[in-house]
């Protein structure tokens, strides 16, 4: 009996030494000190290329910096989380370190934040040349991490707006002049679109980033494309869109896919010709391109012998356009060589499904069953770096 009682009391202590151990790492529920925690925030967002005026305004709105309540437990508001407040709704990160770890949950509120910055252009208008050191070009990603919803249109809400107070925060708290967005460029209400694009205000104030010598273009630091878009580059291929930003996530013209595709399969230059009836449409630098392109099939006339050189283009699209550069012939008889398991496959048009069957085989694309092609969405100068890059990889 007091052999067993002596095991029970072992594993009694263990358990107790392993919970202390736990709690000690993560702070025991303590919040750290002030300053403290505006270090671990510059740290954070030096690494994540944000201004750290931007990422302190939005721990002190959320949480006045804290990370666990009065009585030591993780602070939650309506499902939100820690001093970055992180929504319920992020799954896929790790809910307990959420709750406990103050440096991880500060990373999770800079990766939501760079999650609405990348989708300009897209869900959320662009401000300017989008230089992430411009604080006033962070307002729409401000907008879209309390809720890319109409009651934060400034129209609406006035300053009660959460992107104005986080301005205005910025303003009385860390002694940071900026300037709000001219509301006169919103709608009266409801929401802007992702295609609208507003200039940076005139007088415009700048954060704390640092030039990194090795990085190309500051807007893909982080960027899921960044190493193809940066090899590209270094080819030659693509240039960025003037004070060292790239805008990845940015749609992308007819004209501007020739001049990529051609650069990137290395057809040789034909002279411009006047072979469309929209010819004066096209920007001056384009003709050389849209001409090789025509020849080489990359680019079709519609029925009224236009090619829309300003149009953008979807993802199937530019999967034909590629295609077709190489100069492939197959036989529309013949099965496809690998099948497509995308499971939104049914929604390809029927010319693309043997590009994209071909792209899979020499894996340039990956299939995979619960992954979905998006055929009709327009493609994005990062997903088209990606494409060209692996391209020419497969070509070697």
């Amino acid at each position: 009996m007091r052999k067993r009682r002596g095991k029970i009391a072992f594993i009694l202590i263990c358990i107790l030494l392993i919970s202390i151990q736990i709690t000690q790492s993560f702070g025991e529920g303590n919040n750290l000190s002030y300053e403290e925690i505006e270090e671990i925030i510059e740290e954070v967002a030096k690494e994540k290329n944000i201004p750290s005026v931007i990422l302190k305004a939005i721990a002190w709105k959320e949480s006045r910096y804290q990370q666990f309540d009065s009585n030591g437990q993780p602070f939650v508001s309506a499902g939100n989380t820690g001093i970055m407040q992180i929504n319920r709704v992020h799954k896929h990160l790790d809910q307990d370190k959420l709750r406990n770890d103050i440096r991880y949950n500060i990373e999770a509120g800079a990766d939501v934040l760079l999650g609405r910055w990348y989708s300009t252009g897209r869900i959320y208008p662009t401000i300017g040349d989008m230089d992430p050191n411009i604080l006033e070009n962070w307002y729409f990603a401000l907008w879209g991490y309390n809720g890319w919803v109409a009651r934060n249109n400034p129209n609406v809400s006035g300053d009660k707006a959460y992107q104005e107070q986080i301005f205005q925060l910025i303003r009385d708290k860390y002694d940071q002049s900026i300037t709000s967005i001219d509301a006169s460029l919103l709608p009266s209400s409801g929401l802007p679109k992702g295609s609208l694009k507003i200039p940076t205000p005139e007088i415009h104030h700048f954060g704390d980033l640092n030039d990194e010598p090795d990085v190309i273009f500051k807007d893909i630091i982080d960027h899921p494309k960044r190493e193809y878009i940066e090899a590209l580059y270094e080819m030659g291929i693509v240039s960025g869109v003037g004070h060292n930003m790239f805008q990845p996530d940015s749609f992308i013209t007819m004209e501007q896919v020739a001049k990529i595709l051609i650069d990137g399969l290395g057809l040789e230059l034909v002279e411009e010709t006047a072979i469309v009836e929209d010819w004066d449409n096209m920007s001056e630098w384009a003709k050389d391109y849209i001409t090789t392109a025509y020849q080489h099939d990359i680019i079709l006339a519609d029925q009224d012998n236009n090619v829309n050189p300003k149009v953008t283009i979807t993802r199937e699209e530019a999967i034909i356009m590629l295609f077709n550069g190489l100069g492939i012939k197959i036989n529309e008889e013949e099965p496809l060589i690998i099948p497509i398991k995308f499971k939104d496959s049914t929604q390809i048009r029927t010319e693309a499904l043997r590009p994209i069957a071909f792209f899979i085989a020499t894996e340039v694309l990956m299939d995979e069953e619960n992954k979905e092609f998006r055929p009709k969405d327009y493609i994005t100068r990062g997903e088209l770096s990606e494409l060209v890059y692996k391209v020419i990889q497969s070509r070697k």
